[in-house]
């Protein structure tokens, strides 16, 4: 008989059984083993690329896949560099909005030219 691996036990709530079907569902995972397995290869792969840091005070933000496919495909049109950089202008561009840059603009020549007398 070949060696099948070894057996894990764990205990899940209703709540959480249920998020993982509805989950498995979705993703046309073959069994709760397979999806189990994924979780945990995927999960181990994400801490070994810094996904999820914090020490930078950078964030993790997950994206549905249909979400992720239309960012590469932004990435691929040329639009972008990659699919961080996107995410990136668009919240600096509803941070800092057109105003505040140009507020910004006109303080750095300001001051520039206060320098440009001192000098």
């Amino acid at each position: 008989m070949a060696d099948d691996g070894t057996k894990v036990t764990i205990r899940m709530g209703p709540e959480e059984i249920q998020a993982m079907e509805d989950f498995m569902g979705d993703h046309n995972f073959g069994s709760r083993s397979d999806f189990i397995r994924e979780a945990i290869s995927t999960y181990i792969e994400s801490k070994r690329n810094g996904a999820g840091k914090m020490e930078d005070g950078g964030i993790f933000v997950r994206f549905s896949d249909l979400q992720m496919d239309a960012l590469g495909n932004l990435v691929k049109s040329g639009l972008c560099l990659d699919e961080e950089e996107f995410v990136r202008r668009c919240v600096l561009e509803r941070i800092i909005t057109k105003t505040i840059e140009e507020e910004a603009f006109e303080n750095a020549f300001r001051a520039a030219q206060r320098n440009a007398v001192l000098k």
